[in-house]
């Protein structure tokens, strides 16, 4: 708990500082902020694409999680020998298994639902 404290303390600070690194009004070019192989988004297909790859990525991950919680909890039942404490343990893994399986189909949805968003001017 304290390292947790401790942790949200200074991305606090962090963050704060640099929101104050560029002035009122100005708005600094790529250059300027030493991107210099940004991909430039001159049309809304750019930046759906862009948003694709991330859902992608977010799906693929979400999933190899899932499994190892999946093969975690079997091998957790497997070795419980009858403990509540490591069938329930067992049984938050699974839940956890569900989690990022619900999460993984909602990064797909979330694809449908910006790119009509985007496409509609709103």
């Amino acid at each position: 708990m304290k390292k947790v404290l401790i942790l949200s303390i200074f991305l606090s600070i962090f963050i704060a500082n640099n929101s104050f690194a560029i002035t009122a009004g100005t708005i600094p070019s790529a250059e300027q902020l030493g991107v210099s192989n940004a991909p430039k988004i001159e049309k809304v297909d750019t930046l759906v694409n862009i948003i694709r790859n991330i859902v992608k990525w977010t799906y693929i991950i979400f999933f190899i999680v899932a499994v190892f919680f999946i093969i975690l909890a079997a091998f957790t039942y497997l070795t419980a020998q009858a403990d509540p404490e490591k069938i329930k343990t067992a049984n938050k893994q699974i839940l956890y298994a569900v989690i990022a399986i619900v999460i993984a189909l909602l990064a797909i949805g979330f694809d449908t639902i910006i790119k009509s968003f985007l496409q509609s001017g709103a």
